[in-house]
């Protein structure tokens, strides 16, 4: 039996690595979108209207596609 514990300990840390390494990039790209938000709250770049203007489309995107794709699937139902 005890070599099957330690062949699921092995196992949950494998799983667990993988997670964590799964998470890094997740965690960088929330970093930068704390950091841009930040410069766009200072107001004192260049860019300030560029980051606004981006966060602005990156959350109408999302809701855009939802009402395209339900308006095709109208279309091609009815």
């Amino acid at each position: 039996m005890s070599r099957l514990g330690d062949m699921g300990r092995h196992a949950g840390g494998l799983y667990r690595r993988a997670i964590r390494r799964g998470e890094r990039p997740v965690e960088k790209l929330e970093a930068e979108v704390h950091h841009l938000h930040e410069i766009e709250q200072a107001g004192e770049s260049g860019l300030t209207p560029f980051i606004a203007f981006g966060g602005l489309i990156l959350f109408l995107l999302p809701i855009f596609l939802v009402m395209l794709g339900l308006a095709l699937v109208a279309y091609y139902v009815f």
